[in-house]
């Protein structure tokens, strides 16, 4: 009698769980199984990467998760989407450029269309994002057309703003309507910022034992690593700063050391250096926590101080190494013989003022989308965008050649609507469990958005949909918090 009681107690208490929005598919047993399952599938990939396999069964296994799961639980399918966003694989066997991150959010994006015909919902867009977004997509379109020199990159361009700027964020604006799938996200971004870490670590120490020299590490996202990593660590650092969930903070204490030696072994000083004004700011922005937050940042130093003594300890690779990767990462021209790292600043200068002779020449229209790439960076020659030439290391001149005067306009007007998003949703959720998502989304848009003066983000699939990523969900965080307040008040 007692045992059928419990039974009839477990049934009713599932039951109302299930009709208080939390499924049953983020029970524990449910979670461990996804985790264990999805392990093996990623293992199996790399295991068919080292050894050449064709691994084509691999896709039709991940498509067809991600759209049953999309089919059934829709938002539950988009936590893949920051997980991938984080270690965009390219599936070269497809003979594509195509990636792991793209694929998942093709399927998903899918499975929205054809939820949106069957139920006939409205399609919705944040008006406070609509006018920028169309200006910028009609000002590379225009562009396109107006150029002398129109070619295959700027199609890819032009397809990759419609895809990130519109599809994806509509779906991140459906995804993260919900508390709870807010701070999955959160976690989610976290724990795959900490993958692309380990594969970062690993890269260098293979690279550096081959070469004999302290290599430069890109992850499996060229230039754009360090922003991937420095907007993880600042995930982690407000993880740790704000109220959250006991497992986010377990994960946050792991991935700070690994995190912080991986931006370090990068040596991208643009990206570090954009991470030291985003911690800056946040420190003084939060100033009842500011010691708090100085114990942290003095913990993640110990932290990759006791990382780097252990890999040394266990003989991996010697120490010198990492001593040289930490001067090549701190270092901006202070040495007497400088090399072409030391260079890099001045190189950029260059192209810098080619970039803006050539908007000045075609202020209305650019040069076209796609068509600034450089041959020689201290000639500030122009090269052949199909070739793969040089970027300009600038997004907002970029966005101003090449599209001219009105999408760049248009690119600023996107960038400060966001952080002024950001902002608010920051200062609305203060004392709540959305405090830490908010503060981790808005330091990790401003990273990006810092970094874009001595880098593109646009080129990049991942970085230019994590961007749009954290932006959405401030806005939705934004949003939510509205609406309680709201609630509040009538209450």
């Amino acid at each position: 009698m007692i045992l059928e009681a419990f039974i009839r107690n477990s049934d009713k208490k599932r039951f109302l769980r299930i009709h208080e929005g939390l499924r049953v598919l983020f029970s524990n047993r449910v979670v461990i199984t996804v985790i264990v399952f999805l392990a093996v599938l990623l293992g199996s990939f790399y295991a068919c990467v080292i050894y050449d396999a064709m691994f084509y069964y691999y896709i039709v296994i991940i498509s067809a998760i991600v759209c049953v799961l999309a089919l059934f639980q829709f938002e539950a399918a988009f936590l893949f989407v920051p997980f991938c966003l984080t270690n965009p694989i390219i599936l070269s066997q497809t003979q594509t450029r195509l990636r792991i991150s793209e694929l998942v959010f093709l399927i998903i994006f899918s499975v929205w269309l054809v939820r949106l015909i069957v139920t006939k919902e409205k399609i919705l867009f944040p008006k406070i994002f609509l006018i920028p977004v169309i200006v910028i997509i009609s000002a590379a379109i225009v562009s396109f057309f107006a150029a002398p020199h129109s070619n295959k990159t700027g199609m890819q361009q032009l397809v990759r703003y419609m895809e990130v700027l519109i599809a994806f964020f509509m779906v991140v604006f459906y995804c993260g309507r919900k508390e709870q799938y807010i701070k999955k996200i959160f976690l989610y971004l976290m724990i795959g910022g900490l993958c692309a870490s380990l594969v970062g670590i690993i890269q260098f120490i293979i690279k550096s034992l081959d070469s004999g020299v302290a290599e430069r590490i890109f992850g499996l996202h060229g230039g754009s690593y360090g922003a991937i990593i420095g907007s993880t660590l600042v995930l982690a650092f407000s993880a740790l700063s704000y109220p959250v969930e006991k497992n986010t903070r377990l994960w946050a204490i792991v991935t700070m050391p690994f995190s912080g030696l991986a931006l370090i072994l990068s040596q991208t000083r643009a990206w570090i250096g954009a991470l030291f004004i985003v911690v800056l700011f946040l420190l003084i922005w939060t100033k009842q926590s500011s010691l708090k937050k100085i114990l942290l940042i003095m913990g993640i130093m110990m932290g990759i101080v006791f990382l780097v003594g252990m890999i040394n300890l266990l003989g991996v690779i010697d120490m010198k190494y990492f001593m040289k990767a930490f001067e090549g990462a701190f270092r901006y021209g202070s040495g007497e013989k400088h090399s072409t790292q030391d260079l890099a600043i001045y190189m950029r200068l260059n192209v810098w003022r080619m970039a803006i002779q050539h908007f000045l020449e075609h202020p209305f229209f650019g040069i076209g989308i796609g068509n600034l790439r450089f041959s020689n960076y201290l000639t500030g020659q122009l090269g052949n965008p199909i070739e793969g030439m040089g970027y300009v290391d600038n997004q907002y001149i970029q966005a101003f050649t090449e599209t001219g005067i009105v999408g760049g306009i248009a690119w600023i007007v996107l960038m400060y609507r966001s952080i002024r998003i950001g902002l608010q949703s920051m200062s609305k959720s203060v004392g709540s469990m959305l405090q830490a998502p908010a503060t981790g989304f808005l330091g990790s848009f401003l990273i990006f958005a810092i970094g874009s003066l001595f880098w593109v983000v646009t080129p990049q699939h991942e970085s230019f949909a994590l961007m749009v990523l954290y932006s959405g969900m401030l806005f939705n965080i934004d949003t939510l918090r509205d609406g309680n307040m709201k609630r509040g008040e009538n209450s």
